[in-house]
């Protein structure tokens, strides 16, 4: 029998296919956002305010991370939020096979049927209700005219200012109800279920905060939620290069701009001793396993960054953290860059993918994960196009399969591979997560070279 990690790693996976099954159907021009986690998709409701840091690449975007505020709690006066009219409930049930073709399904009473097919390896089924919220634009019109932002400035509206992070407030639901049952039998892991009341997909509107608040429905790509300080954010003091330094990169290929942006931050790196190295490496084995504490050890180091000095907490994060800390107490910014930079591209991953880096970086594999990626990276550009990509035998190796490691971190990028003719289907829509699995992969390596 499998273990609990094991299942929970196992039932997530399933989960994230499900959702991306049911946004391909519902979603056609491409508003919704995915959740591409099962811990927390409890967390994403209604009214509920989301950040988005800034990020040190251009090849990915990070997540959106709930605050644990809502609307209500920045603003005066202390009313309610308004109620919002359900819309379903709908039944939606993913099947698929690795031998047969599956399908996703969408039914409601006086709503039609829709159905898509894929063929994928392993196999994996997934079935829940699902009802869709929203908040109606005359309510936010409403809420403007009569609310205004609490004085003092709530204090996490205050960090988040001077970090320049941007904020959200979700405007809109598709919600599991119910008992949700997932089976997946890749690498025979097993099967179960779960009751979580929580998010499948959302939709955001951009909060503005001047003298005043406001909201964008459509957000503008250009527009930030707060007004730039004086001051630049702790992102510039990090080595973190300039739009036309990195127009430069792109004006060659998208795979060797992403290269190049590696190989930057790897320099910072090169100074390193082997003692330090090791230290650093085997913090990472450690949180690398621990979800948690790759968290702490995330928002630790970014806190750190933004004050300048730090004290690094107990358990795994401390240990990576005591190698970027002087002895008198400020942290050394010219290592700790780097190391934000593969704890960002470490983020966009997820779970199983993790577990899996631990173990390739505990057995010696990274240089043919580095090679196997980057290759596949390389002939898929433009990355915009789908495409099917060959893969070269002489970066496979012996382990090539469904149940290989390779094979599962590609898989869980949202890219559809083949056994016989060794095959990726590319997908636009995993750009993000394959070129933050090349950055992670190329620094681990880095990192272990050094040891």
């Amino acid at each position: 029998m499998p273990d609990p990690p094991a299942l929970l790693r196992n039932m997530t996976s399933a989960f994230e296919r499900v959702v991306k099954s049911i946004v391909q159907e519902l979603d056609h021009s491409r508003e919704l956002i995915p959740v591409d986690s099962l811990r927390s998709s409890t967390s994403f409701q209604l009214y509920c305010l989301l950040s988005r840091k800034c990020s040190s690449s251009w090849f990915w975007k990070r997540r959106f991370v709930c605050l644990n505020l809502s609307i209500k709690d920045i603003l005066e006066p202390d009313a309610p939020e308004p109620a919002v009219e359900p819309d379903g409930p709908f039944h939606f049930h993913d099947a698929m096979d690795g031998q047969l073709k599956g399908s996703v399904e969408l039914t409601a009473a006086g709503q039609g049927r829709f159905a898509g097919e894929a063929a994928v390896s392993g196999s994996s089924s997934a079935s829940m209700n699902v009802c869709m919220l929203r908040v109606a634009p005359n309510t936010w019109d409403v809420m403007h005219q009569e609310r205004r932002l609490r004085q003092p400035e709530h204090k996490v509206l205050q960090q988040l200012r001077h970090r320049g992070d941007n904020v959200f407030v979700v405007t809109e639901v598709l919600q599991m109800q119910t008992e949700v049952e997932v089976t997946r039998t890749h690498r025979h892991e097993g099967s179960g279920q779960f009751a979580l009341p929580g998010a499948v997909c959302l939709q955001v509107a951009q909060l503005v905060i001047g003298s005043d608040w406001d909201i964008l429905l459509f957000p503008d790509k250009k527009q930030k939620t707060f007004k730039p300080p004086q001051e630049a954010s702790f992102h510039s003091d990090l080595g973190i290069l300039s739009d036309g330094t990195y127009k430069d990169w792109l004006a060659a290929t998208e795979f060797q701009g992403l290269k190049a942006e590696v190989e930057c931050q790897a320099k910072g790196l090169e100074s390193l001793s082997k003692e330090v190295s090791r230290q650093l490496l085997g913090g990472l084995r450690q949180v690398l396993r621990e979800e948690l504490a790759l968290q702490v050890l995330q928002e630790s180091l970014e806190q750190g960054l933004c004050c300048g000095r730090m004290e690094p907490p107990d358990g795994p994060a401390g240990i990576i953290l005591e190698c970027l800390v002087l002895s008198s107490g400020e942290l050394e910014k010219e290592l700790a860059g780097p190391i934000l930079y593969l704890l960002e591209a470490l983020d966009v991953l997820n779970e199983t993918q993790h577990m899996l880096l631990a173990e390739e970086l505990q057995a010696g594999a990274l240089p043919g994960q580095v090679k196997l990626v980057g290759s596949l990276l390389e002939q898929s550009s433009p990355w915009q196009e789908h495409r099917a990509i060959y893969l070269l035998p002489k970066f496979l190796g012996s382990s090539w399969g469904s149940e290989g490691p390779a094979w599962v971190l590609l898989e869980e990028c949202g890219l559809e591979l083949q056994v016989g003719a060794p095959q990726v289907f590319w997908e636009p829509e995993a750009q993000g997560r394959t070129c933050a699995l090349y950055a992670c992969l190329s620094l681990l390596l880095e990192l272990s070279y050094l040891c």
